[in-house]
Protein backbone atom coordinates (compact mmCIF):
# COMPACT_ATOMS: atom_id res chain seq x y z
CA UNK A 1 0.00 0.00 0.00
CA UNK A 2 1.31 3.74 -0.76
CA UNK A 3 0.13 6.59 0.86
CA UNK A 4 0.70 10.10 0.04
CA UNK A 5 0.72 11.88 3.68
CA UNK A 6 0.26 15.95 2.96
CA UNK A 7 1.41 18.44 5.59
CA UNK A 8 1.86 22.13 5.59
CA UNK A 9 5.91 21.92 5.60
CA UNK A 10 8.87 19.92 7.69
CA UNK A 11 9.40 22.30 10.40
CA UNK A 12 9.80 20.68 13.82
CA UNK A 13 6.42 20.88 15.13
CA UNK A 14 4.04 18.15 16.82
CA UNK A 15 2.15 17.12 13.61
CA UNK A 16 5.29 17.41 11.44
CA UNK A 17 7.04 15.78 13.86
CA UNK A 18 4.75 12.82 14.49
CA UNK A 19 4.69 12.40 10.41
CA UNK A 20 8.67 11.66 10.29
CA UNK A 21 8.46 9.14 12.63
CA UNK A 22 5.30 7.32 11.98
CA UNK A 23 6.36 6.63 8.32
CA UNK A 24 9.19 4.75 8.91
CA UNK A 25 7.39 2.70 11.86
CA UNK A 26 4.84 2.68 9.03
CA UNK A 27 7.00 0.94 6.32
CA UNK A 28 8.05 -2.15 8.77
CA UNK A 29 4.50 -2.82 8.08
CA UNK A 30 4.37 -2.82 4.78
CA UNK A 31 2.77 0.82 3.98
CA UNK A 32 5.01 2.87 2.22
CA UNK A 33 4.42 6.35 3.01
CA UNK A 34 5.84 9.68 0.53
CA UNK A 35 5.60 13.05 2.24
CA UNK A 36 4.30 16.22 0.38
CA UNK A 37 4.96 19.27 2.34
CA UNK A 38 3.51 22.38 0.99
CA UNK A 39 5.94 24.39 1.70
CA UNK A 40 9.16 22.12 1.61
CA UNK A 41 11.36 23.37 4.02
CA UNK A 42 12.45 22.78 7.41
CA UNK A 43 15.17 20.48 9.61
CA UNK A 44 12.86 17.24 8.80
CA UNK A 45 13.32 17.15 5.31
CA UNK A 46 16.88 16.05 6.23
CA UNK A 47 15.58 14.00 8.53
CA UNK A 48 13.23 11.92 6.11
CA UNK A 49 15.68 11.53 3.48
CA UNK A 50 18.06 9.93 5.84
CA UNK A 51 14.85 7.46 6.51
CA UNK A 52 14.79 6.91 3.35
CA UNK A 53 11.58 8.48 3.19
CA UNK A 54 10.72 10.77 0.09
CA UNK A 55 9.24 14.21 0.12
CA UNK A 56 7.75 16.33 -2.63
CA UNK A 57 7.15 20.04 -2.57
CA UNK A 58 4.26 22.21 -3.84
CA UNK A 59 3.85 25.79 -5.15
CA UNK A 60 1.38 26.94 -2.28
CA UNK A 61 2.74 30.34 -0.77
CA UNK A 62 3.55 30.38 2.57
CA UNK A 63 -0.06 28.75 4.35
CA UNK A 64 -2.07 31.97 5.04
CA UNK A 65 -5.84 32.55 5.20
CA UNK A 66 -5.46 35.06 2.24
CA UNK A 67 -4.83 33.41 -0.75
CA UNK A 68 -5.94 33.96 -4.82
CA UNK A 69 -7.73 30.69 -5.94
CA UNK A 70 -5.41 30.97 -8.37
CA UNK A 71 -2.99 29.73 -6.12
CA UNK A 72 -5.60 27.23 -4.75
CA UNK A 73 -6.42 25.66 -8.37
CA UNK A 74 -2.47 25.58 -9.19
CA UNK A 75 -1.58 23.46 -5.89
CA UNK A 76 -4.64 21.14 -6.35
CA UNK A 77 -3.94 20.21 -9.51
CA UNK A 78 -0.24 19.88 -8.12
CA UNK A 79 -1.30 17.16 -5.37
CA UNK A 80 -3.44 15.43 -8.05
CA UNK A 81 -0.59 15.07 -10.78
CA UNK A 82 1.13 13.74 -7.52
CA UNK A 83 -1.16 11.27 -6.31
CA UNK A 84 -1.39 10.08 -10.11
CA UNK A 85 1.89 10.09 -10.80
CA UNK A 86 2.70 8.51 -7.54
CA UNK A 87 0.61 5.57 -8.16
CA UNK A 88 -0.70 6.68 -4.40
CA UNK A 89 -3.32 4.43 -3.45
CA UNK A 90 -4.62 7.34 -0.63
CA UNK A 91 -3.72 10.38 0.37
CA UNK A 92 -3.99 11.15 4.09
CA UNK A 93 -3.58 15.17 4.92
CA UNK A 94 -2.78 16.63 8.35
CA UNK A 95 -4.00 20.51 9.12
CA UNK A 96 -6.49 23.00 7.37
CA UNK A 97 -4.81 23.61 4.21
CA UNK A 98 -3.31 20.30 3.45
CA UNK A 99 -6.77 19.15 3.99
CA UNK A 100 -8.31 22.03 1.94
CA UNK A 101 -6.09 21.01 -1.13
CA UNK A 102 -5.56 17.42 -0.50
CA UNK A 103 -9.07 16.24 -0.58
CA UNK A 104 -9.96 18.60 -3.49
CA UNK A 105 -6.71 17.10 -5.39
CA UNK A 106 -7.22 13.76 -3.81
CA UNK A 107 -10.43 13.50 -4.87
CA UNK A 108 -9.66 14.84 -8.37
CA UNK A 109 -7.36 11.94 -8.69
CA UNK A 110 -9.49 9.54 -8.07
CA UNK A 111 -7.63 8.39 -4.84
CA UNK A 112 -9.50 7.73 -1.36
CA UNK A 113 -9.19 10.56 0.89
CA UNK A 114 -8.31 10.91 4.16
CA UNK A 115 -8.23 13.85 6.39
CA UNK A 116 -6.68 14.49 9.61
CA UNK A 117 -7.81 16.56 12.95
CA UNK A 118 -5.22 17.05 15.05
CA UNK A 119 -6.45 20.72 17.13
CA UNK A 120 -9.93 21.47 18.39
CA UNK A 121 -11.78 23.12 16.24
CA UNK A 122 -12.01 26.93 17.17
CA UNK A 123 -8.16 27.00 16.44
CA UNK A 124 -8.22 25.41 13.18
CA UNK A 125 -8.45 28.59 11.10
CA UNK A 126 -9.52 31.81 11.15
CA UNK A 127 -13.10 32.75 11.59
CA UNK A 128 -13.66 33.94 8.02
CA UNK A 129 -16.31 32.94 6.01
CA UNK A 130 -14.22 31.61 3.02
CA UNK A 131 -12.50 29.64 5.19
CA UNK A 132 -15.96 27.89 6.65
CA UNK A 133 -16.50 27.28 3.05
CA UNK A 134 -13.26 25.49 2.26
CA UNK A 135 -13.78 23.63 5.29
CA UNK A 136 -16.94 22.33 4.11
CA UNK A 137 -16.53 21.64 1.02
CA UNK A 138 -13.25 19.80 1.25
CA UNK A 139 -15.59 17.90 4.22
CA UNK A 140 -17.27 16.70 1.42
CA UNK A 141 -15.09 15.60 -0.90
CA UNK A 142 -13.17 13.53 1.73
CA UNK A 143 -14.12 10.03 2.52
CA UNK A 144 -12.49 9.25 5.93
CA UNK A 145 -11.09 11.32 9.14
CA UNK A 146 -8.67 10.48 11.37
CA UNK A 147 -8.25 12.60 14.79
CA UNK A 148 -5.15 12.12 17.31
CA UNK A 149 -7.82 12.18 20.58
CA UNK A 150 -11.49 11.59 21.35
CA UNK A 151 -11.53 15.11 22.34
CA UNK A 152 -10.70 16.41 19.15
CA UNK A 153 -13.07 14.27 17.01
CA UNK A 154 -16.10 14.90 19.24
CA UNK A 155 -15.36 18.52 18.97
CA UNK A 156 -14.89 18.50 14.86
CA UNK A 157 -18.61 16.61 14.99
CA UNK A 158 -19.90 19.24 16.98
CA UNK A 159 -18.16 22.60 15.24
CA UNK A 160 -18.11 21.25 11.65
CA UNK A 161 -20.79 20.53 8.96
CA UNK A 162 -20.39 17.56 6.87
CA UNK A 163 -17.84 15.72 8.39
CA UNK A 164 -16.76 12.49 6.26
CA UNK A 165 -19.10 9.68 8.16
CA UNK A 166 -15.83 7.41 8.67
CA UNK A 167 -14.50 8.17 11.98
CA UNK A 168 -11.46 7.21 13.84
CA UNK A 169 -9.47 7.81 16.44
CA UNK A 170 -5.49 7.17 16.63
CA UNK A 171 -3.60 8.57 19.10
CA UNK A 172 0.23 10.43 18.31
CA UNK A 173 3.17 7.72 19.42
CA UNK A 174 6.66 7.99 20.91
CA UNK A 175 9.39 5.52 20.74
CA UNK A 176 9.86 5.49 24.20
CA UNK A 177 13.30 3.46 23.73
CA UNK A 178 14.79 6.40 22.50
CA UNK A 179 14.65 8.36 25.89
CA UNK A 180 16.34 8.81 28.77
CA UNK A 181 14.68 8.16 32.34
CA UNK A 182 14.63 11.47 34.06
CA UNK A 183 16.34 11.68 37.08
CA UNK A 184 14.13 13.34 39.47
CA UNK A 185 15.36 14.82 42.52
CA UNK A 186 14.45 14.35 46.27
CA UNK A 187 15.79 17.47 47.27
CA UNK A 188 17.19 20.96 46.16
CA UNK A 189 15.66 23.28 43.29
CA UNK A 190 12.70 21.65 41.54
CA UNK A 191 13.48 21.27 38.01
CA UNK A 192 10.23 22.49 35.78
CA UNK A 193 10.53 22.25 31.82
CA UNK A 194 8.06 23.23 29.01
CA UNK A 195 8.41 22.16 25.66
CA UNK A 196 6.22 24.06 22.71
CA UNK A 197 6.16 27.19 20.43
CA UNK A 198 6.54 30.65 22.75
CA UNK A 199 2.67 31.44 20.99
CA UNK A 200 -0.39 32.98 22.99
CA UNK A 201 -2.01 29.26 22.93
CA UNK A 202 0.52 27.88 24.70
CA UNK A 203 0.02 29.47 27.57
CA UNK A 204 3.28 30.44 28.70
CA UNK A 205 2.63 33.61 30.74
CA UNK A 206 0.70 31.42 33.24
CA UNK A 207 3.33 29.43 33.96
CA UNK A 208 5.30 32.20 34.60
CA UNK A 209 2.74 33.56 37.07
CA UNK A 210 2.69 30.34 38.58
CA UNK A 211 6.33 30.06 39.34
CA UNK A 212 6.38 33.46 41.04
CA UNK A 213 3.47 32.88 43.51
CA UNK A 214 4.93 29.28 44.09
CA UNK A 215 7.92 30.82 44.62
CA UNK A 216 6.32 33.18 47.04
CA UNK A 217 4.93 30.45 48.74
CA UNK A 218 8.48 28.85 49.69
CA UNK A 219 9.25 26.86 46.60
CA UNK A 220 12.57 26.91 45.43
CA UNK A 221 12.24 26.19 41.80
CA UNK A 222 13.30 27.50 38.31
CA UNK A 223 11.80 26.55 34.62
CA UNK A 224 13.67 26.08 31.33
CA UNK A 225 10.85 27.25 28.28
CA UNK A 226 11.98 24.97 25.30
CA UNK A 227 10.90 26.83 22.19
CA UNK A 228 11.04 29.92 20.30
CA UNK A 229 8.01 32.15 18.57
CA UNK A 230 6.35 35.40 18.87
CA UNK A 231 6.29 35.55 22.65
CA UNK A 232 9.70 35.67 23.49
CA UNK A 233 10.13 39.37 23.74
CA UNK A 234 6.83 39.67 26.51
CA UNK A 235 7.67 36.56 28.38
CA UNK A 236 10.74 37.76 28.88
CA UNK A 237 9.73 40.94 29.87
CA UNK A 238 6.92 39.05 32.16
CA UNK A 239 9.65 36.98 34.01
CA UNK A 240 11.38 40.23 34.10
CA UNK A 241 8.72 42.08 36.28
CA UNK A 242 7.84 39.15 38.09
CA UNK A 243 11.07 38.86 39.44
CA UNK A 244 12.33 35.78 37.99
CA UNK A 245 15.43 36.29 37.40
CA UNK A 246 18.18 33.24 37.52
CA UNK A 247 14.70 31.35 37.73
CA UNK A 248 13.75 31.01 34.01
CA UNK A 249 15.97 30.12 31.13
CA UNK A 250 14.86 30.68 27.35
CA UNK A 251 16.47 27.69 25.46
CA UNK A 252 15.16 28.56 22.54
CA UNK A 253 14.31 26.14 19.63
CA UNK A 254 15.91 22.69 20.00
CA UNK A 255 14.94 19.94 17.34
CA UNK A 256 15.77 17.29 20.16
CA UNK A 257 14.43 17.83 23.54
CA UNK A 258 15.17 15.04 25.43
CA UNK A 259 18.39 16.63 27.06
CA UNK A 260 16.25 18.84 28.91
CA UNK A 261 14.25 16.31 29.74
CA UNK A 262 16.23 13.99 31.35
CA UNK A 263 17.58 17.35 33.37
CA UNK A 264 14.29 18.19 34.93
CA UNK A 265 12.30 16.76 37.51
CA UNK A 266 8.49 18.21 36.40
CA UNK A 267 6.51 18.65 32.92
CA UNK A 268 4.88 21.56 32.68
CA UNK A 269 2.02 21.99 30.02
CA UNK A 270 -0.12 25.41 30.52
CA UNK A 271 -1.85 25.20 26.76
CA UNK A 272 -4.77 26.95 26.89
CA UNK A 273 -5.70 24.39 23.85
CA UNK A 274 -3.98 21.12 22.70
CA UNK A 275 -5.14 18.02 19.94
CA UNK A 276 -3.14 15.52 21.73
CA UNK A 277 0.58 16.64 22.38
CA UNK A 278 3.93 15.05 21.09
CA UNK A 279 5.33 16.84 24.12
CA UNK A 280 3.34 15.49 26.42
CA UNK A 281 4.17 11.98 25.37
CA UNK A 282 8.14 12.82 25.33
CA UNK A 283 7.65 14.09 28.86
CA UNK A 284 6.28 10.17 29.52
CA UNK A 285 8.58 8.00 27.84
CA UNK A 286 11.13 10.28 29.86
CA UNK A 287 9.78 9.36 33.22
CA UNK A 288 8.25 12.63 34.40
CA UNK A 289 5.76 13.40 36.27
CA UNK A 290 3.56 16.36 34.74
CA UNK A 291 1.24 19.40 35.39
CA UNK A 292 -0.88 19.70 32.89
CA UNK A 293 -3.88 21.82 31.66
CA UNK A 294 -7.34 20.28 31.51
CA UNK A 295 -7.88 20.51 27.60
CA UNK A 296 -7.96 18.91 24.72
CA UNK A 297 -6.91 15.34 24.78
CA UNK A 298 -4.18 15.92 27.87
CA UNK A 299 -6.55 13.80 30.12
CA UNK A 300 -6.45 11.15 27.49
CA UNK A 301 -2.84 11.32 27.97
CA UNK A 302 -2.55 11.40 31.64
CA UNK A 303 -4.04 9.98 34.78
CA UNK A 304 -4.82 12.71 36.99
CA UNK A 305 -3.42 11.75 40.57
CA UNK A 306 -1.63 8.95 39.30
CA UNK A 307 0.80 10.57 36.90
CA UNK A 308 0.19 14.52 37.99
CA UNK A 309 -2.26 17.11 38.08
CA UNK A 310 -4.29 18.45 35.82
CA UNK A 311 -5.72 21.72 36.48
CA UNK A 312 -8.06 24.28 34.40
CA UNK A 313 -6.33 26.44 31.56
CA UNK A 314 -6.00 29.74 31.99
CA UNK A 315 -5.40 29.69 35.90
CA UNK A 316 -1.97 31.02 37.61
CA UNK A 317 -3.81 30.26 40.48
CA UNK A 318 -3.97 26.48 40.00
CA UNK A 319 -1.24 26.00 38.70
CA UNK A 320 0.47 27.70 41.88
CA UNK A 321 -1.56 25.32 43.77
CA UNK A 322 -0.57 22.24 42.10
CA UNK A 323 2.87 23.15 41.95
CA UNK A 324 3.52 23.94 45.66
CA UNK A 325 1.45 20.29 46.67
CA UNK A 326 3.69 18.41 44.09
CA UNK A 327 7.07 20.24 45.80
CA UNK A 328 5.94 18.99 49.20
CA UNK A 329 6.05 15.31 48.64
CA UNK A 330 9.08 15.09 46.31
CA UNK A 331 9.39 11.71 46.58
CA UNK A 332 6.25 10.45 44.97
CA UNK A 333 7.73 12.78 41.51
CA UNK A 334 9.36 9.49 40.44
CA UNK A 335 6.32 7.01 40.90
CA UNK A 336 4.43 9.11 38.88
CA UNK A 337 7.27 9.56 35.80
CA UNK A 338 7.02 5.80 35.88
CA UNK A 339 3.15 5.63 36.07
CA UNK A 340 3.69 8.06 32.96
CA UNK A 341 6.03 6.24 31.29
CA UNK A 342 4.22 2.78 31.69
CA UNK A 343 1.42 4.46 30.26
CA UNK A 344 2.89 5.43 26.98
CA UNK A 345 5.04 1.96 26.74
CA UNK A 346 1.12 0.68 26.83
CA UNK A 347 -0.96 2.64 25.10
CA UNK A 348 0.78 5.21 23.39
CA UNK A 349 3.99 3.65 21.76
CA UNK A 350 4.58 4.76 18.37
CA UNK A 351 4.54 0.88 16.92
CA UNK A 352 1.13 1.15 18.13
CA UNK A 353 0.05 4.14 16.51
CA UNK A 354 1.26 2.94 13.38
CA UNK A 355 -0.30 -0.19 13.78
CA UNK A 356 -3.14 1.52 14.38
CA UNK A 357 -3.10 3.78 11.45
CA UNK A 358 -2.17 0.54 9.12
CA UNK A 359 -5.09 -1.39 10.30
CA UNK A 360 -7.67 1.62 9.27
CA UNK A 361 -5.67 1.97 5.56
CA UNK A 362 -6.18 -1.31 4.75
CA UNK A 363 -9.72 -1.69 6.11
CA UNK A 364 -11.14 1.51 4.00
Amino acid sequence: MRVLAVVPDLQARGTELYVARVAPALRELEVEVEVCALDHSGPLVAELASAGIRTHGTSFPRWTSRLGSGAVVRTVREIAALARGGRFDLVHSHLFWPDVLASFGGRLAGRRVIQGRRSLHRWRHEALAHLDLLETASNLAAAEVVANSRAVLEDAERGERFLPRRRAVVYNGIDAGRYERARIGTSGRLRLVTVGSLHPLKGQEFALEALASATAEGVDAELTLVGDGPERAALDGLAGRLGLAGRVVFAGEELDPRPRLAAADLFLLPSLTEGFSNALLEAMASGLPVLATDVGGNPEAVVAGEGGRLVPAGDAAALAGALVELDSDRRRLASMGEANRRRLEERFSLRASARALADWYRGG
